[in-house]
C-alpha cells in the first residue's frame, strides 16, 4: 500500500480537485483506493456526497476505530474517509509532530490490509502536527499555481520541509492560464529554477466549477474536456512514481 498526500500551504490552487480526480483514476485502474479528507472544509467529502454522521475528531481522540468512519462512493473500488468541522481541533488532539507521525503510521499500516492506495486531501496548514502526517506519507504532491503568492507558499514549504527526500517531493504546475502573460512567462522562463517539478501541467478551466455543481470528479462526469485529459496525464506521471504493487 502507498500513500499520496496532496498538500499546499496556499488555498485555492486546485488541491481538492486534484485529489478527487486522481483517486477516481486510481480506482478505475483497479486499485482499491481510499481518499482521506483531512480538510475541515470537507471539499472532497462534499463532492462524493459523503456524510459519516460522526466526527473525525472522535478518531483522533481514540474514541472510534478508523474503519467506522469510512464510506463507499459511487465509484467502484473508491472509498472515502469524510471530513467535518471537528478537524479544526486537530492540532489540539495531537500533541506533537512525533505523535502525529506515529499515529498515522499505525493507522496506515492497518488500512494497508484493505487498500492499495490512500490519498490524503490535506488542509493548508503548516503545523508540527501536519508535518507529522506528511512525514508518514510515501509521496507529497504539491499543486503550484504560477502566481506570486502560490510560488511564495511553495518556497516556504520547500525551505521548512527540508527533511523530505527528492523522491517524496512531487510539485507540479496547476491552474495555468495561458491568457495571462505572467503565467506563460513564469512557466517558460522561471520554472527552470525548479528542476524538481513534474513535466505535467494542469490548465485553468471553468470545467472545475462545473465539477462542483455536478459533485462528481471531472474525469468521471466530463472525460473529454481538456481538464480531464490534464488529470489523466498527471495520473500517468504520478502512478509509476508511487511504486504500486
Amino acid at each position: 500500500m502507498r500513500t499520496l498526500a496532496v498538500y499546499q500551504l496556499k488555498g485555492g490552487v486546485g488541491k481538492t480537485t486534484t485529489a478527487v480526480n486522481l483517486a477516481a483514476l486510481a480506482a478505475r485502474d483497479n486499485i482499491r483506493t481510499l481518499i482521506w479528507d483531512l480538510d475541515p472544509q470537507g471539499g472532497s467529502s462534499w463532492i462524493f456526497h459523503a456524510d459519516n454522521g460522526k466526527q473525525q475528531d472522535e478518531f483522533w481522540r481514540g474514541k472510534v476505530p478508523v474503519g467506522s468512519l469510512i464510506r463507499h462512493t459511487r465509484i467502484p473500488r473508491l472509498d472515502i474517509l469524510p471530513a467535518d468541522m471537528s478537524l479544526r481541533k486537530f492540532h489540539q488532539r495531537v500533541d506533537s509532530r512525533k505523535e502525529a507521525r506515529q499515529f498515522m503510521n499505525d493507522t496506515l499500516a492497518a488500512l494497508s490490509e484493505t487498500y492499495g492506495l490512500i490519498i490524503l486531501d490535506c488542509p493548508p496548514l503548516m503545523t508540527p502536527q501536519m508535518e507529522g502526517v506528511l512525514r508518514a506519507c510515501d509521496r507529497i504532491l504539491l499543486p503550484v499555481q504560477p502566481s506570486l503568492l502560490s510560488i511564495r507558499a511553495y518556497q516556504q514549504i520547500k525551505d521548512d520541509f527540508d527533511w523530505a527526500k527528492s523522491k517524496q517531493w512531487l510539485p507540479f504546475v496547476t491552474m495555468i492560464d495561458r491568457r495571462k502573460p505572467d503565467h506563460v512567462r513564469w512557466v517558460q522562463q522561471d520554472l527552470k529554477e525548479y528542476p524538481e517539478f513534474l513535466n505535467t501541467f494542469v490548465g485553468y478551466s471553468a470545467s472545475a466549477e462545473r465539477m462542483l455543481h455536478q459533485r462528481n470528479p471531472i474525469v468521471e462526469d466530463q472525460p473529454a474536456v481538456p481538464l480531464a485529459r490534464n488529470y489523466r496525464a498527471l495520473w500517468q506521471t504520478v502512478k509509476p512514481l508511487l511504486n504500486l504493487r
